[in-house]
Formats: C-alpha cells, structure tokens, sequence
C-alpha cells in the first residue's frame, strides 16, 4: 500500500490535531485533500472520498462493530466502542453475581439483610468456599518464590527433601518466576506434561506440540481465534454449555453452532443432533470449523463412552473440522463404574487423522488452584507451519505466567512412591476428592428430592 499524503506535511496528516481550523464533528477529510494511487482500494475506503461520510462513517462501513458514526473529536463512548465487547454475555460473572457483590459490601458496613453470608457458587472456584491447598504444591512454590529459604540452613530443615530437590531443580531450569519463560512455556514443565500423558493415555506426546496457557481459558481463545476467519465460520457448541464458548465467539465474530445434548439420556451427546446442526448452520451459508465437547461435562457432569467418542471423532474426520476437546474435570469423576478416558486416547487407538486440541487446567479437579491460572493444550495432527503461527501469536503475550507453570508441573507430576512428601500428599488429595464426591452426591439426592427435578 502507497502512504498517504496531502499538499500538507506528512506529520499533520499524522496528527489532525494539529491543524487550528479543525473542528469537532467535521472529517478531517473535508478540508484537506487526499491524493490516493489507484490500487489503494482499500485506503480508498478508509479513507472515505466521499465528503458526507467523513473519516469514522467510513471505517465503520469496513466493520460496523467498531461502533455508531462519530466525530474526529469525539472521545471513546459506550456508543462508539466495540459493539461486540457490548454483545457479548458472561452470566458467570454477570448481574446476578454483581447483585451479590453489593450485599456483600452492604453486610461489611452493618447494613441489615435476611442473611448474614453470601456464598459465590456461580463459578468453580473452590478454595473460595473452603476447600485447602495441597502442601506439598504450596512449598514448592513458596521456595521457587523465595529462593532465599533454599539459603538459610534453619528455614531449609523446615521443608521436606523431596520439596527442596523439586524448587531446585524447577530454579535450575529456569530464571526464576519472576523472569519471563519461553511463549511455549519452560521446557522441562511441557517434558513433564508429555510424561503425564504417556502414562495417562499410553501414547507419546511432543513438548514441542504442548503450550503451556494461563488456565485452559486462554487456550480455548487461542484456537477459536486461530479458526474464525469471518461471520460465516462457525463452531459447534454443546447446550448448555460453560459461557466461555459463547462469549468467545461473540466478541471474535463467529457464529455459535448450537447442539443439544440429551436431558433425558443423562445429558448424552447424539451424533444425530450434531448431524442436524451442521446441515442447518450450512444451509444457512455458515461453514462449521470446529467441534467442542466438554468432557467431563460442565455444567451437565455427564462422562461420554468410548463408543460415543469414537463416532465423534468419526463425524468430525467425515465433516472436516478440528475437534476442542475441554477436559478440565478429568479428575471429578466420581462413579464407580465409569472412568475418564481423553480423545488423545481415542485419536491414537483409532489412528484417526482428525486435528485435536486438548485443554487442562490446574484450577479444577482436586487442586482448584484458580488464583494462579495454570494449564496447558496439546495439539494433535497440526501442521508445523500452524503450530508456527500459533507460536507466533503467543509470543505477543511474551509466556503464560510462571507460577501458573510451576504449578501445572506439580499437577502432572506429583510426588512419587518413595518421595518424603508422597504418604501426607496422598492422604490430603485423597481426603479432597472424596469431599468433593460428598458434596456432590449430596447435592444431586438435595436437587431430587425437588418436584420436576432429576440429577
């Protein structure tokens, strides 16, 4: 693209500001000629020749998300923001929760209410509402933290060997949690993942194929971002579903392919149903991209069969779209006639050629580490010049956070039979997941009990 310029000097085509006879509410444009090549086509329609339009209307007819037309002078306004941010809905954070947060603040100043607590259960976020840290996970980072500790030989006998060697050895292979890591995140954490998976799902993993992610969310924006090209790409998501999905899509201009899991077949995904939703999307000129399952479900809870994977990685080999598989509640499963098995397993046993992204995260399962947004994804079937580009766009953001790393390390790799810290490490992990099958159990037999309700 040739630059643009005026009769006038180059640094006030720059700073409109600079010219005194400009005037608020009248393009800049109007007063000031501008010369264009003829191929700048696109400059052309930014620019705007023509005179009623003016600078803001025509960028608004590239995209009309930008906002309502408004003037050279005008400042940043709910009206001339990304009406996508505005269109987007987040109930898990929304005005329910907002409401909540106000009794709150009114309880801390004696104001009187019908209740003397409120308890945030609009989202997962469990030591919120009591459940403890794991100590084992809280002394490592407390000496990656403060490498000092390591230093001095009274503190040091206050930390069991197995804890000590697992600081070091992170310090050893890194600058420290307060030093940037590689925008994959530190080598010897996605080792440890790749570790994880072997023995999980019986089947290498690369490290250079893993990315480490602030929680799974950021994960989840990556790749919708990655596959949204325009308002015509779609991508299938459960219903109900967990709002990040849905608030993604909005805000990035895709459209959201619903699909209708089986209320009365314990929330069953029907290959049926997501047969039904592609021909209608296509018939509607929207061309689906991607399918996400949440697995184990959320908010639905349901645990898919392995037959029912396999036709979902059938169907998205047939239809030709990358499968998002949300696996952050592998850990919550609490039948004892059912386990967790990952699609990575199912991709591998079916030698499928489908694209797969996994999601995990350090903010669920017994951990519920929220705070310190750790996770990862691992790409399965990409090309390497895709997972160039998606290298790309992380190092805009430089590295996930470090402390979110140490703690994914510590998730995938906790301490081993023979460790000092292995006996008390099992016991709290164990006392937490069974809390947690408590809690829900009862729960579900509390929401039965309830006319018109089953769970």
């Amino acid at each position: 693209m040739s630059s643009l310029y005026t009769r006038s000097k180059e640094m006030e085509i720059q700073n409109p500001r600079s010219y005194p006879e400009h005037k608020s509410g009248v393009s800049f444009f109007d007063d000031h000629e501008v010369e264009l090549e003829e191929e700048d086509d696109d400059l052309k329609q930014l620019a705007g020749h023509s005179k009623q339009n003016g600078f803001a209307t025509s960028y608004n007819s590239i995209d009309p998300a930008y906002g309502s037309s408004m003037s050279r002078g005008e400042l940043l306004s709910i009206e001339t923001m990304n009406q996508r941010i505005k269109a987007m809905d987040y109930a898990v954070r929304g005005k329910i929760v907002q409401q909540a947060e106000q009794h709150v603040e009114a309880l801390k100043r004696g104001e009187a209410r019908p209740f003397t607590e409120v308890i945030f259960a609009n989202i997962g976020n469990p030591q919120a509402i009591g459940q403890p840290y794991l100590l084992y996970v809280r002394q490592v980072l407390a000496l990656v933290t403060c490498p000092w500790i390591l230093k001095q030989p009274e503190l040091r006998k206050g930390f069991p060997e197995d804890v000590i060697s697992r600081a070091e050895e992170i310090l050893n292979n890194s600058h420290g949690v307060g030093a940037y890591s590689t925008s994959k995140g530190l080598p010897i954490v996605r080792q440890y993942v790749c570790r994880f998976l072997k023995q999980r799902d019986g089947y290498a993993a690369d490290p250079e194929h893993i990315f480490l992610t602030n929680g799974a969310s950021d994960g989840v924006k990556l790749v919708l971002t990655l596959l949204i090209r325009s308002e015509q790409d779609g991508v299938l998501i459960p219903v109900p579903q967990y709002p990040l999905y849905s608030a993604t899509l909005t805000l990035i201009g895709g459209e959201q392919v619903g699909y209708h899991l089986e209320e009365g077949n314990g929330w069953a995904l029907n290959i049926s149903e997501l047969e039904s939703a592609l021909n209608l999307s296509e018939s509607k000129g929207i061309k689906v991209r991607a399918l996400v399952v949440i697995n184990p479900g959320n908010p639905t809870g349901q645990l898919l069969s392995e037959s029912n994977m396999r036709e979902v990685v059938s169907l998205c080999e047939r239809e030709n779209m990358v499968l998002m598989a949300d696996e952050v509640y592998q850990v919550n499963v609490y039948s004892e006639t059912k386990k967790f098995v990952s699609f990575k397993k199912i991709v591998s046993d079916m030698r499928s050629t489908v694209k797969l992204v996994s999601f995990h995260s350090t903010s669920k399962g017994v951990m519920g580490e929220c705070g310190f947004r750790g996770g990862y994804m691992e790409l399965v079937n990409f090309e390497e010049s895709v997972i160039d580009q998606i290298y790309k766009y992380c190092s805009v953001s430089l590295c996930p956070n470090v402390s979110g790393q140490v703690l994914c390390s510590l998730m995938v790799h906790p301490p081993q039979p023979g460790d000092a810290s292995y006996e008390s490490h099992r016991k709290e992990y164990n006392d937490i997941f069974q809390t947690l099958k408590r809690k829900a159990q009862k729960l579900s037999k509390a929401l039965s009990e309830f006319e018109g309700i089953t769970c």
